[in-house]
């Protein structure tokens, strides 16, 4: 798998099939590499490590007219390939799909854009939080106040989620039919895909939607951490009203004297530290905690799971594992790419050689700074 993507959106997507996996064949520019050994707050830099773990790295200049050359050589062995550049570049450099896929009729492409391949936005420039507030997400993280500004990015891991869902789909299909095809993933449209019932409803029949109410909440407790509420199950709601001292809540209707409810709750949970309500009611009553990643590096739950994994390698970086399981394996017999992120061009020569160039070849490349 050839990833010639940049930073984040490209990074997510493989380092999910690495650790399905594929063998990732990361291209990079001569000298500077990716952006993302670049992305860092202070100096560990945990964007590179935690999504270009267990990739190969080789050093391409794609500006160069020598590197059509040599990526016509690399897709004829590749399975997937993967790019982020703006809609039309790939093609005016000459290795766009079509022109790609000539030397390699089972190739499947993936492209994933701020808007999409095409459409009157398709060229805009944006970040996360541009896809975010355009698809409508960001609103809906409000609760009718000023939209939040996330710590983290959300619409750039959807948006690799589904150009992996798609590439995995397109490998089948070319089972059976022998052709490549090409997957077009917009983190506009995947910011908009957790809103699916929200616009069938504003579409068919305008209302309003879930909304924050008293059974469906976040209260702080007297320790000023915080806590989720999550009772609108009868049986939940009567054990969430009984810890709380609150038996004259239990025939509450949702919906009815919501802001008066609300207070009372809030008074409630302000009287007892967020461990006292975690452990009653607990979830059994809708209580669960409000974690940041600090937390989760002590949690129990994610300890037995080894949702957290130590990469190979003298530093044992932690990162997350797959979030997905096989046969039964935690997180670390389930996650592929345990090496560490490879040096830039690391695997150059390698993976040059392995594609039928010659030693003279290469360093001939090399010299004329192709690679």
């Amino acid at each position: 798998m050839l990833d010639l993507s940049r930073l984040y959106p490209g990074a997510f997507c493989t380092s999910l099939l690495a650790d399905l996996g594929a063998d990732v064949l990361k291209v990079e520019a001569p000298g500077v590499g990716d952006g993302m050994r670049l992305v860092n707050v202070g100096d560990f830099a945990a964007a590179h490590v935690a999504l270009n773990r267990g990739k190969r790295s080789l050093t391409l200049n794609l500006r160069h007219e020598g590197a059509g050359a040599v990526l016509r050589r690399l897709v004829r062995d590749a399975d997937v390939v993967i790019e982020s550049q703006r809609p039309g570049w790939m093609e005016a450099q000459g290795i766009g799909f079509e022109q790609l896929r000539a030397e390699n009729t089972r190739l499947v492409w993936c492209t994933i854009s701020g808007f999409g391949s095409d459409g009157p936005l398709a060229n805009a420039p944006g970040h996360d939080i541009t896809y975010l507030g355009y698809a409508g997400l960001l609103s809906q993280l409000s609760g009718g106040t000023a939209p939040p500004v996330p710590d983290v990015v959300l619409a750039v891991p959807m948006a690799a989620l589904m150009a992996t869902t798609g590439i995995l789909a397109a490998v089948v299909a070319r089972e059976h039919t022998g052709v490549g095809s090409r997957v077009d993933a917009s983190m506009a449209d995947a910011a908009m895909w957790p809103l699916s019932e929200e616009m069938a409803r504003q579409a068919s029949a305008p209302g309003p939607g879930w909304g924050s109410f008293s059974a469906r909440a976040v209260y702080r407790c007297a320790d000023d951490r915080s806590v989720t509420v999550a009772a609108s199950e009868p049986r939940s709601w009567a054990a969430l009203c009984e810890a709380l001292d609150l038996p004259d809540l239990a025939d509450h209707v949702l919906g009815v004297d919501e802001d008066e409810t609300t207070r009372r709750l809030a008074e409630a949970f302000a009287g007892k530290p967020a461990a006292d309500w975690l452990h009653d009611p607990g979830f059994a009553g809708g209580v669960g905690p409000v974690n940041d990643a600090a937390d989760l590096l002590v949690d129990e739950h994610v300890a037995a799971r080894s949702s957290v994994i130590e990469l190979d390698g003298p530093d044992r970086s932690k990162v997350l594992a797959n979030p997905v399981r096989f046969d039964g394996a935690d997180g670390l017999g389930s996650s592929w790419g345990r090496s560490p992120p490879p040096a830039c061009g690391q695997h150059t020569d390698d993976a040059l050689a392995a594609a039928g160039f010659t030693s003279d070849e290469i360093v001939s490349l090399r010299d004329q700074g192709v690679i």
